[in-house]
């Protein structure tokens, strides 16, 4: 995902240096050679070290965190003994933990915008919605996820499992002031018309953040937003493979004993099998990417706000499509193109924060962090991204 943020910012940034750090060599020089730009360079790092990753940081005056979320506290760490750096972070796990390091980050002259890539974009979307009533009832935000099962990598295999599993509490709704957590896997189901290729669905409930943060938003103040929730919807095949897991109770088994193997647990099996599936190091031209389907996984983010403006009462809808292909028609692979979505975000952020055009301090969110929506589309569009709106009376 963070492979377009490093193109964007090569592209369209001023920075004197890129340093892509990343501990799968190959494919970061890959990247360091797509992107063409003497600036960029390549920088091993053992994420497994906070200091190791100090190291890389050093010097630096931005930072990007693409790692996955096991590795935040390291990057927290390390961000911190360094000093001085304001960095966008895609992660939006243990939030409380991670806000709560505010105040250490002020004193160390640093600044974290936390819960990054598309969580701006739909966080974005829901407060332009909100400027257009005088009161506000519902804000839905929607997630369309739309590839193959096969199309996918581990980080984003371990995501999609962990947003499905029957243990995890973090998917909420928030009513009149009080979250409620722990919603079961696929509820809230609901009924959505995405642009093309997804088109109408059957969405429901999925972990993302968007009702815990979307209150701080002083706009969700002002307009009296009672009800907010999040739900998405993943290509059939995923659904299908959820559910199953589900069917066979997978999430609660017991390890099974394996001659020559030992102990093994039934869904690190199977994820290791998609994860296989998956796995495709060919970097080919965008045309020769999706044999399988007549279009490119998509990934579209929209918000749905009902409200009263003047006295009536309508539901207004916005969406935002990532375009193809975002590497400028350069071999790719299939993956990096869909991660447009969360990196150019991550760009567009990162380079506003060194505009000053972001006033927040510590570590904060989008909803608090000063940004100007209209802004944050104007440059979205820029990279090609499409925002489209619909609006309707409801009475």
């Amino acid at each position: 995902m963070t492979s377009s943020c490093t193109y964007d910012l090569a592209k369209t940034s001023d920075a004197e240096e890129i340093v892509v750090a990343d501990a799968d060599e190959k494919s970061a020089r890959k990247l360091v050679e797509l992107v063409d730009d003497d600036r960029v360079r390549f920088e091993s790092v053992d994420a497994t070290d906070a200091d190791d990753i100090a190291r890389v940081l050093s010097g630096a005056d931005y930072a990007v965190n693409g790692l996955p979320y096991q590795f935040e506290e390291n990057v927290l760490d390390a961000i911190l003994s360094v000093g001085g750096i304001d960095a966008v972070d895609l992660n939006a796990f243990e939030f409380d933990a991670v806000l709560g390091r505010s105040a250490a980050f002020a004193d160390a002259d640093c600044r974290l915008w936390f819960a990054n890539g598309g969580l701006v974009s739909t966080i974005v979307l829901g407060l332009l919605g909100c400027r257009q009533f005088d009161s506000v009832s519902d804000v839905s935000f929607y997630w369309g996820m739309w590839r193959l099962l096969t199309q996918t990598t581990p980080g984003l295999t371990d995501t999609v499992t962990y947003e499905h599993d029957p243990a995890v509490d973090e998917r909420v709704r928030w009513k009149e002031g009080e979250v409620i957590d722990g919603l079961p896997a696929f509820g809230d189901r609901r009924e959505f018309a995405f642009p093309e290729p997804i088109g109408e669905q059957e969405t429901y409930v999925i972990t993302h953040p968007e009702p815990i943060t979307f209150p701080k938003a002083s706009v969700a103040d002002e307009t009296g937003v009672e009800r907010i929730i999040t739900r998405g919807v993943w290509h059939p095949e995923w659904e299908r493979y959820e559910r199953t897991l589900h069917a066979m109770d997978a999430f609660d088994a017991d390890p099974v004993s394996v001659r020559g193997a030992g102990d093994v647990d039934p869904v690190a099996v199977t994820q290791r099998q998609v994860k296989r599936a998956g796995a495709v190091e060919e970097w080919q031209p965008p045309a020769d990417l999706s044999p399988e389907t007549d279009w490119t996984p998509q990934t579209i983010l929209s918000a749905e706000v009902t409200g009263t403006v003047d006295g009536h009462r309508e539901t207004a809808v916005r969406h935002l499509t990532q375009p193809f292909p975002f590497f400028g028609g350069h071999d790719i692979t299939l993956l990096r193109e869909y991660g447009c979505y969360v990196g150019a975000p991550l760009s567009v952020t990162l380079q506003l924060l060194a505009e000053g055009a972001v006033d927040a301090e510590g570590v904060f969110v989008t909803e608090t962090s000063g940004l100007d929506p209209d802004r944050y589309v104007d440059e979205m569009e820029r990279r090609g991204f499409e925002l489209s709106r619909e609006r309707r009376s409801t009475g």
